[in-house]
Formats: structure tokens, sequence, C-alpha cells
């Protein structure tokens, strides 16, 4: 049975007057791929910056591996969890190498490394992996949308953590890359047994792609589970205000957007 990686108790957030999360309680399995859904505005986008330390909660708390995050130093945050956020910009000449040598910064010390093999070794990796070495030299500017998402998510993976966040991986990009994008995930979780932790807006990919889900309404919490076990026509009508039909597909059911 898959132990807790991240634990999330009684969770509140507040812009101003405007209550946007509800006492949250949940727990995330780790070597799992776990995905947020919701309708816009169901407060999926905060729980995902609060679990990644960019708020702090009005209430509440959340843990990783037994420890609050609020007790946890940036810095060595970044060496037990990797973030990918939905929009991301490069200075025009920064190369894909250079970029994706950023994600060592955590390991470092008064900007200079301790083991710059083992830096050189990651980086190397996380090229390769995301199939983005043959890019290196180029200016990240000059890259198609798709081909940028690898690089951001191979300067994450450059942090060499067992835990990564991605905040919609597949905005803006078309059909094509959408799929790279999400089939590279799997992998990474797969085969090298990264916890995945995700907001999604397309939820047939959320349910192909998920091992679990997290659906939201109104800030709060109103299913966690097995994608085949938990969504219905009834749990999508609540969720986004609409009557779809679902069907079976390769065991998973599968909503029909029309």
């Amino acid at each position: 049975m898959a132990s807790n990686i991240f634990t999330v108790k009684n969770l509140s957030f507040s812009y101003g007057k405007q209550q946007v999360l509800n006492g949250l309680d949940f727990s995330l399995h780790e070597g799992r791929i776990t995905t947020l859904i919701g309708a816009n505005g169901c407060g999926k986008s905060t729980l995902f910056n609060l679990m990644t330390k960019n708020l702090k909660p009005d209430q509440g708390e959340v843990f990783l591996r037994e420890e609050n995050i609020a007790n946890l130093r940036l810095k060595d945050f970044a060496r037990e969890a990797a973030i990918v956020h939905q929009y991301n910009t490069a200075p025009p000449d920064l190369t894909v190498e250079k970029l994706v040598s950023y994600g060592r910064t955590p390991y470092h010390t008064m900007g200079l490394s301790s083991d710059p093999q083992k830096d050189e070794e990651k980086i190397q990796w996380a090229l390769e992996i995301t199939h983005t070495s043959k890019h290196k030299d180029k200016p990240v500017t000059e890259l198609s949308g798709g081909q940028k998402q690898r690089v951001w998510i191979a300067m994450a993976l450059a942090q060499d953590t067992k835990v990564l966040f991605l905040d919609e991986p597949t905005t803006y990009l078309d059909v094509r890359y959408q799929l790279q994008i999400l089939k590279l995930i799997q992998k990474l979780n797969r085969e090298y047994g990264i916890t995945i932790v995700m907001v999604l807006h397309d939820i047939n990919q959320s349910l192909y792609y998920s091992d679990e889900i997290v659906a939201m309404k109104d800030g709060r919490m109103i299913a966690h589970g097995l994608p085949e076990e938990i969504i219905t026509k009834e749990l999508v009508k609540e969720v986004y205000g609409v009557d779809l039909t679902i069907q079976s597909v390769d065991g998973k059911p599968f909503v029909i957007p029309v």
C-alpha cells in the first residue's frame, strides 16, 4: 500500500473577504499521479500555490512526509519538490542548457556548487529525458511552445527531487504537444518513481493520465479517488454544472464533451 507523501489538514485561504478554500482535508499517495480538477474559480490553483509554498494558509497545515512545509526553508523545500508553473518567461539570450542548470541552485552555497560533476550529470540527464539535448545551445525564446514546456520540465528535473508539481502543463499547446507532455509525465512517474501533482483543465486527459483525482468545487473537495470510481455523470454535473454523457474507453470513463 502506498504511503502518504502530502497531507492537507483543515486548510483554508481567503483573498481579502473572499474565501477561496474552506477546511480542506486529504492525503496524497507517494509514487502516483494525482490531478486536481474543477471549474474555473473552484480553488485548485490556490491549493496548488499553498502546497508549493507560494502562499501561506489562513488556517490549517500542509505536511510533506510528516514535515510541516511552513517550517521548511525554500531551499530545503526545493530539494524535496520541483515546480513548473503555468506561465514562464526567459531572457532573450538565455540558452536551454543554462536555464536547465538553474535547477541545481538549491544545492549551491553562495552561488558555488559542492559537487560540479553531479550538477553536470543531472543537467544532462534532464536534457536527455525531455529530448531537449539537441536544443541545448539555442535561446529558449526561439523554441516552440511544446519545446519550451519540455525545457521548463527539464529544469525542474535537474533539481533531482522525487516530487514534481505541474500547473496546467498542457495549456496553450496543440493536441500533439499536449499528448507528448502527458506521456513524458507518465514516463517520469512509471519509470523514475516521481510523484506527480498537477492541475489540468481537460477532464478526459485527467482521467486517462491520472492514478488519483481530487475534484473541487467552491473551495471544497467533493471527491477524491480512482478516476474510474469517482467520475460519474452526477459528479461532472456537480463540478462543472453541465449534463454530459460518460462512456467507458479502455476500462476508464470518457466524458463526451458535446
